[in-house]
């Protein structure tokens, strides 16, 4: 039944990907499409584990588990305000997942995003929200099964002019994360920023203001309040350079006594390098909680680039970096990479390329691993 859902899901969009319209044209600044992805991948360490045996154990916790994967996801998109004061898209799709060999970890995902935004030159004001089920281990959260998991975001943003070269912005970002096995930590974290903007040039705002963060976790000792700091600037640095950075402090005060304070950073920037040839980079450094209820801080770098090789063709590429501090043991050092490939064939329908490439080291011999992974995979938005 698996191979015959498959090749159905396969056939569907291979049959209607030379086809240019959208499904269904709502008046005159909306659309509806149906959208449909299935994709391949030859996956070496589906949990990220490693064949270390414990200490007085007789066989590995979690051992590397390899397999193909095929994943189907039909949905739909409903795009308004095309040209409008007011535009946004609300989508909808499904994943099937169907492992070759580990039948087990065959999972239905559900996922629903949202945004909207409103700009009348005085104000912006965005929406974002999202439901995502996701079935898969992390750096931090590694099984010898997948971390089930179900994922809420909604976010708000308002920014309003205050003077004819000054604007504010404040807002409330709210995230939930619901593991279905009672040994992860569930977690809600509720951010409130609050930000000054000050135009230094036509092209460039200098900013100025904080944040504050709480974190309710299942390990109560674990749950915290933290404060940001920061300074920063936005916009086109020169014609070619464009992005932001903030600088600053964090502070957390832990329930059950943790409490550290750092530097704080985030930042992301994307450079001109060619007419075809876009590079983009950013550094991070933050306090965070592990699927486990884990206090840590993270540092993160990255570094990548997107080149359109041909008119239909384009080449991808993407290399980070990430330190994971925990407050009660040593660090981790993990490096991802990836390098993929896009084909237009017409613009509703693209075929994908990618391999992807992760290591994690830590002080914990059980915490290294490798994972290698190749992936195809077919787009339509009809």
């Amino acid at each position: 039944m698996n191979k015959l859902i498959q090749s159905a899901a396969l056939s569907m969009i291979l049959a209607t990907a030379a086809s240019a319209a959208p499904f269904m044209a709502i008046g005159t600044s909306s659309e509806l499409f149906v959208t449909a992805d299935v994709s391949i991948e030859a996956n070496d360490n589906v949990t990220l584990g490693n064949n270390t045996i414990p200490t007085g154990a007789t066989e590995p916790f979690n051992p590397e588990r390899d397999d193909v994967i095929i994943r189907v996801s039909p949905g739909f998109s409903y795009e308004f305000g095309r040209n409008a004061l007011v535009s946004g898209k609300f989508a909808y799709y499904e994943e099937f997942s169907f492992y070759q060999d580990e039948s087990d970890l065959d999972a239905e995902l559900s996922n629903v995003i949202f945004n909207a935004a409103h700009d009348d030159g005085a104000s912006k004001t965005s929406v974002a929200a999202s439901y995502r089920q996701l079935n898969q281990n992390t750096v931090d959260v590694r099984l010898p099964v997948l971390s089930r998991r179900d994922e809420f975001k909604a976010k708000v943003e308002h920014e309003m002019e205050i003077s004819a070269k000054s604007s504010v912005m404040f807002g409330v970002d709210w995230r939930d994360v619901d593991y279905s096995r009672a040994t992860l930590a569930d977690r809600t974290t509720t951010s409130i920023p609050l930000r000054y903007y000050w135009e230094y040039s036509p092209k460039v705002d200098l900013s100025f203001g904080g944040t504050y963060r709480r974190t309710d976790t299942d390990v109560d000792v674990s749950s915290s309040d933290d404060l940001l700091l920061n300074f920063g600037a936005r916009g086109d640095f020169t014609a070619k350079l464009k992005g932001f950075f903030r600088v600053g402090y964090v502070d957390r005060s832990g329930d059950g006594g943790n409490d550290r304070s750092t530097w704080n950073m985030s930042s992301n920037f994307s450079y001109l390098y060619s007419e075809k040839t876009t590079l983009t980079a950013g550094i991070s450094n933050d306090l965070g909680n592990s699927g486990v209820g884990e206090n840590q801080e993270n540092f993160d770098v990255f570094l990548g680039f997107r080149s359109e090789m041909t008119p239909d063709f384009t080449l991808t590429g993407r290399l980070s970096f990430r330190e994971i501090d925990y407050f009660t043991r040593g660090a981790d050092e993990y490096i991802e990479g990836s390098i993929g490939g896009e084909y237009i064939v017409n613009e509703y329908f693209q075929i994908h390329g990618k391999f992807n490439y992760k290591n994690n080291e830590g002080d914990l011999a059980t915490a290294d691993f490798d994972n290698t992974v190749f992936s195809l995979s077919a787009k339509l938005r009809y």
